[in-house]
């Protein structure tokens, strides 16, 4: 996961005044240690670490809805080049 990407979804996760503060505050915790322990980028690698992809599954599992206007969210916003 490139660092371009998580800097991204840290902006996506700050902004979203839809999320409850406990899981904005633990994706960011995980984003940022994602960031941290990022190693250099590598053509093709599109592998996710793993304590952000479990984080990710939880809420996804609690908050269906959320998550589901966050990918959306997401896919707009690449679809705009940003």
């Amino acid at each position: 996961m490139d660092r371009e990407y998580l800097q991204k979804l840290q902006t996506l996760v700050q902004n979203d005044d839809h999320l409850p503060a406990d899981a904005k505050n633990a994706l960011l915790e995980l984003v940022t240690q994602a960031q941290e322990s990022a190693p250099s980028p590598v053509e093709g690698e599109a592998d996710t670490p793993s304590p952000l992809k479990s984080a990710v599954e939880e809420l996804e599992a609690a908050h269906p809805e959320i998550t589901a206007f966050l990918n959306r969210t997401a896919v707009a916003l690449g679809n705009m080049g940003i």
